[in-house]
């Protein structure tokens, strides 16, 4: 008898970012997504700079974003909440939209594994009967990106019905449950996703990494699987022939490969020692900074030496803003460290005018807590010395008031060379900067995990099958585990795996 579960892969499919993987489970008469991203090089390829879509089909036509015609769904994406900003303003949308409903569709949900673009860019298009499954700090991200971004039609999330969760939640569809764990990887509010479908445990390990602060997280999860095969077992659960073969197995691993053919020995750690012997140099007199501006674990990371040198860390009022956002109601401790308003050698460096409300909320909030003195503008930088600068480019403004006379360098603690975050500007920050007399430095640690830890992952967890996604090299997977007691499957686009 066929499978009642299949994985459909509309994206991520031997590229790195852009995770779509329709999931289907008759049994239980569940539809998924499992993230609605995109691939942000293909998008770069499609669109021009600061070029921004206006309807869904410019991307689905372009394969960028999932083709309802060929999937077995209806009303995919929204009738009345598209925000095609160049016929009118944010505002006028929302208005628009008061009272509007969107047609029925059988899809009953769309989880978010993490806020990383290449991996929720499509949430703002979709039909809003489609509950979007979010972790609780993940949603937090995705809201504040979107306010202190451009108003376009992919940060439009008027009427989005938001389902969150934490670790520990089980998430309930009909009848099929999903446990939500989280995992270390460059950012927050990371989940890898237990599916406990009609045909066994599927586990979706999302975008992970084995080498950072929180690897312990990752873990969990594979520690999560395993009781839960225990659990079946004591229970003595037999709801099908496979299931009853083999009571100790993951039914099929939906695994990130972005690094499974190359790696480094790297480490949050091992960045913040390289950072720390460049300092113990004792040559520099203030560093320019370039990583991820949702890479909370660098932030803290170079923040705290800047404090252990007594040295002052500035950023922008858009990061402040951001950053804020994620201190508010932190419940861990990780997202407590750095503090906006309490550590006072982060500072902030204000834009000549006030342009968006973000901007008038970060600067009165500064006001009420009597912390205006740790607000900058360009001239004052020019008098500084001792300083970290958080920079995402180069912009005329900023070359005009580095300090002179004093020695300064770049670190670039950003990217992959073949990641997914962004297309990487680095090269021409460092050609800028090589034209002030600033030399650059590469210091970094992915946030993906190396080939070793995503073997030790997989043997961990020890699946029936194995399907790597989110890799440009998803056959380098049938090479390296040959040998292994597994079925390794190499999605195609759009053609559906299904489990004898």
């Amino acid at each position: 008898m066929p499978s009642n579960v299949s994985l459909t892969f509309c994206g991520g499919v031997s590229e790195v970012g852009g995770n779509q993987i329709f999931f289907e489970d008759k049994g239980y008469g569940v539809k998924l997504f499992l993230d609605f991203g995109i691939n942000m090089v293909q998008y770069a390829n499609n669109f021009e700079k600061y070029e921004e879509p206006t309807s869904p089909e410019q991307l689905t036509r372009s394969y960028l974003l999932p083709k309802q015609s060929k999937l077995p769904i209806k009303n995919l994406y929204s009738k009345y909440f598209i925000f095609n900003q160049e016929e009118m303003n944010y505002l006028q949308k929302v208005n628009e939209c008061k009272g509007k409903t969107d047609p029925p569709t059988d899809i009953d949900g769309i989880l978010i594994s993490h806020p990383h673009r290449d991996h929720y860019y499509g949430i703002g298009l979709v039909n809003r009967n489609i509950p979007i499954y979010t972790g609780v700090v993940t949603q937090r991200i995705i809201l504040a990106y979107s306010k202190a971004s451009r108003s376009v039609m992919s940060n439009f999330y008027e009427g989005i019905k938001w389902k969150l969760y934490r670790t520990g939640d089980i998430i309930d569809i009909k009848e099929l449950k999903i446990f939500p764990i989280h995992v270390d990887h460059s950012i927050p509010a990371a989940y890898g996703f237990i599916i406990d479908s009609s045909e066994g445990l599927i586990i979706y390990s999302g975008d992970f990494r084995m080498h950072g602060p929180l690897s312990n997280m990752t873990q969990d999860l594979i520690d999560k699987a395993k009781s839960l095969i225990q659990l079946k077992q004591k229970n003595g659960e037999e709801r099908s022939n496979v299931i009853d073969n083999y009571p100790n197995k993951i039914r099929a691993l939906i695994c990130e490969g972005t690094q499974i053919n190359r790696g480094a020995i790297e480490s949050e750690q091992s960045v913040g020692n390289e950072v720390i012997k460049l300092m113990d140099k004792n040559v520099y007199d203030y560093y320019l900074v370039k990583y991820n501006r949702l890479d909370w674990d660098r932030f803290r990371n170079f923040e705290n030496i800047a404090k252990r040198y007594d040295w002052k860390y500035i950023i922008t009022e858009k990061d402040a803003y951001f950053y804020h956002l994620l201190n508010d109601k932190a419940i861990y401790d990780t997202m407590r460290d750095p503090n906006i308003l309490l550590d006072d050698n982060i500072y902030v460096l204000l834009y000549t005018y006030e342009r968006y409300p973000w901007q008038t909320q970060i600067r009165e909030i500064f006001e009420q807590e009597n912390k205006l003195w740790r607000c900058i503008d360009h001239n004052d930088l020019k008098e500084f010395s001792n300083f970290f600068l958080f920079i995402t480019h180069i912009y005329r403004d900023l070359l005009k008031s580095l300090p002179r006379g004093l020695m300064g360098a770049f670190i670039s603690s950003d990217i992959d060379p073949y990641s997914e975050e962004h297309l990487d500007n680095t090269k021409t920050i460092r050609h800028d900067l090589e034209k002030e007399g600033i030399p650059s430095y590469r210091i970094h640690a992915s946030g993906h995990a190396k080939p070793h830890d995503i073997v030790s992952f997989i043997e961990q967890i020890n699946p029936l099958n194995l399907i790597p996604i989110h890799t440009e090299h998803p056959e380098f997977f049938k090479i390296l585990f040959r040998n292994y007691d597994m079925t390794i499957h190499l999605p195609e686009r759009y053609e559906s795996i299904i489990f004898d």
